[in-house]
């Protein structure tokens, strides 16, 4: 039903698609509120007469709930974009925010539940700085101090209020080490294209890094599942298709390491969503010749939900160097009494060398 918003249908499709709906709704309502994607579906099947009353008012109830609350997280979104170039930090609006109004063109249409803001590394301490003088805090401890910038892609930041607001302040796109040290960040910021966003000025991922950002963030961190992670590509797709160069995406994509994802996505929404993907760029995505590395990565990130164990050993495996290697297995392994503490809410401080082999056949269990 989704795909009724991009394909052409007459009358009698949009029917057929609402009886549909209509058999099968209270099977379907959970499945729609787990995938986000209500509004959209208001929007495609809603005010037509299409629907019965019931299933329309619970559509409409979706869309103004969405509405509301991406509101107010963009209201937060300003205020941060302001501090941050207030304190002379760059920064590139990413996924949900940047989309739901320049891409959707309505703020309901495209749920959110955090906003996500890429900075450049060696601004990592000025823009946590800057979230902490606006009331937000780590989420969480790092397990030995300096692993989260040596190690991670990003960090977590909330702010509790009438509506707890969290930050994921990124300042490389995708998680993995081997993604951090292949994808070029002088590539996104020389593409990136000036927005308005939250009545800001910004900046969002040029169409090419954009797609490429979202479908290895579908196809690694969501394990390719997710209808609203897959409608964002058709969408961006679809806005660009006019100007898109991809020639120049294909080349990106095997230079990262990124084929298989651009792969698994693209040709999927090309044949099942009818998303306007040459057959040329079709045809070479079904030929390409992965890297030993993106093979092996891809094999493992790729599965759902993987246990904490699974993705440390493939973390270890993926990082640079023994020493670097070194230093992420004992700090995962031996975090500091601070993070145990807050991480298990240890209940008495003679207690914590316990908690060290608790972790550790909690993750032999998740292996």
């Amino acid at each position: 039903m989704l795909r009724l918003r991009y394909a052409p249908a007459d009358a009698a499709a949009l029917r057929g698609a609402a009886r549909a709906l209509t058999a099968d709704w209270e099977a379907l309502r959970g499945f729609i509120e787990a995938e986000r994607v209500g509004p959209l579906l208001y929007r495609t099947l809603g005010r037509q007469g299409l629907l019965e009353p019931a299933i329309e008012e619970a559509l409409r109830w979706e869309h103004r709930r969405a509405a509301l609350h991406n509101r107010l997280l963009l209201r937060a979104l300003a205020a941060c974009l302001r501090a941050f170039a207030a304190a002379d930090v760059p920064v590139i609006v990413l996924k949900g925010a940047a989309l739901a109004e320049q891409i959707y063109g309505e703020v309901a249409l495209r749920p959110m539940i955090d906003v996500d803001l890429l900075i450049p590394g060696r601004h990592r301490d000025t823009g946590r700085a800057v979230l902490e003088r606006l009331g937000y805090i780590l989420d969480r401890l790092e397990t030995r101090a300096g692993l989260l910038v040596e190690q991670e892609n990003e960090a977590n930041f909330i702010k509790a209020g009438a509506l707890t607001t969290q930050v994921d302040l990124h300042w490389s796109l995708l998680d993995s080490p081997h993604y951090q040290r292949c994808i070029d960040p002088g590539w996104l910021w020389r593409t990136a294209e000036p927005a308005s966003v939250a009545g800001e000025s910004a900046r969002v991922l040029g169409p090419e890094a954009q797609i490429l950002h979202l479908c290895g963030h579908l196809a690694l961190h969501h394990a390719g599942c997710g209808l609203l992670w897959h409608n964002d590509v058709v969408a961006v797709v679809r806005a660009h298709a006019s100007r898109l160069d991809w020639h120049e995406l294909l080349a990106r994509a095997r230079r990262y390491d990124l084929q298989l994802p651009l792969q698994s996505v693209l040709v999927e929404l090309a044949e099942e969503w009818d998303a306007p993907i040459p057959p040329d760029v079709v045809a070479a995505l079904r030929s390409v010749r992965p890297s030993r590395d993106e093979t092996w990565l891809f094999a493992r990130l790729r599965r759902p939900q993987p246990s904490a164990a699974r993705r440390f050993w493939v973390d270890l495996a993926s990082t640079s160097g023994w020493a670097q290697r070194w230093r992420f297995a004992a700090a995962t392994l031996f975090p500091s009494p601070a993070y145990m503490r807050q991480r298990y809410a240890i209940p008495h401080p003679l207690m914590l060398p316990l908690y060290y082999p608790y972790r550790w056949l909690r993750g032999v269990r998740g292996m």
